[in-house]
């Protein structure tokens, strides 16, 4: 069964951060935005803007193509 959009994208989101070593608290002070935000995100409870998208990529080393990639690929499976 596919996977919404927002649990994709959450998805997508804990696995690039998981591939970077990196915590949520840590991810999100790389963001510049609140942890518990950040596990908002992954956990599909809330949907970033664009601009959150782009901190998002710029801080996990990323585009955010490559996040909407990522999340596309989720979503089809």
């Amino acid at each position: 069964m596919a996977l919404s959009r927002p649990k994709a994208f959450g998805a997508a989101l804990k696995a690039l951060r998981e591939e970077r070593g990196l915590s949520q608290e840590a991810a999100a002070l790389a963001c510049g935005i609140d942890r518990s935000y950040f596990g908002k995100l992954e956990r599909a409870e809330k949907m970033p803007t664009l601009t959150t998208v782009w901190r998002i990529a710029d801080a996990l080393d990323t585009t955010p193509a490559d996040l909407m990639t990522r999340t596309e690929r989720l979503q089809r499976s």
